[in-house]
């Protein structure tokens, strides 16, 4: 009973958000209701609901996944102390959702998905910073660290999106490690 409860509740959310990505690619993000996503879904205004609280919750569901793959790429990248690039997620959820990323741009829903970003990339930053940074005191304290890091990421993921995405996910990643790691390692002494 479980998984046939489960398999409903993903085949529900898929169907509410692929209506969210055709429907921001058709009309913007900012024109659409709730009502125009649960029509194109053909699910009721409670089962809506039931899973979400709004459109920008519905939008921001997606980083849950990019959460989880940027956390296990973390793991794995401190574990072996080399693959794979922690960052490399972020850019591959990028270009796999590049038609959602490039519908948003510079627009209310692009705010919401930064935000979004921000604070599921920076919460998986926050756990995992002392996996990577020393415990002794140093000039710099850690959550300066953590958003230098941070701003750096969404600046060049920003960037990347809005110029076409010139490179490739994996050249991304290890250009945007080329910058950090350096200048980490110099300030921690590591």
């Amino acid at each position: 009973m479980g998984d046939t409860v489960d398999r409903r509740v993903r085949r529900t959310r898929e169907l509410l958000r692929r209506a969210l990505v055709d429907l921001i690619l058709e009309r913007g993000y900012d024109r659409l209701t709730v009502q125009d996503i649960i029509d194109r879904a053909d699910v009721g205004r409670s089962t809506f609901y039931a899973h979400y609280t709004d459109k920008d919750d519905l939008l921001l569901s997606g980083m849950e996944d990019l959460a989880r793959a940027f956390e296990e790429h973390m793991e794995r990248h401190f574990a072996t102390r080399g693959h794979p690039n922690p960052v490399l997620a972020v850019f591959q959820h990028a270009d796999q959702q590049r038609d959602l990323y490039k519908a948003l741009a510079g627009k209310r829903g692009a705010e919401v998905m930064r935000a979004g970003l921000r604070r599921r990339i920076g919460e998986v930053g926050a756990r995992r910073i002392h996996g990577f940074l020393p415990d002794q005191d140093v000039a710099l304290p850690r959550e300066v660290t953590l958003e230098f890091l941070l701003s750096a990421l969404l600046g060049l993921l920003i960037w990347w999106l809005d110029d076409d995405l010139p490179y490739t996910p994996e050249q991304m990643a290890d250009m945007y490690m080329r910058l950090a790691v350096p200048s980490v390692r110099t300030v921690y002494g590591i």
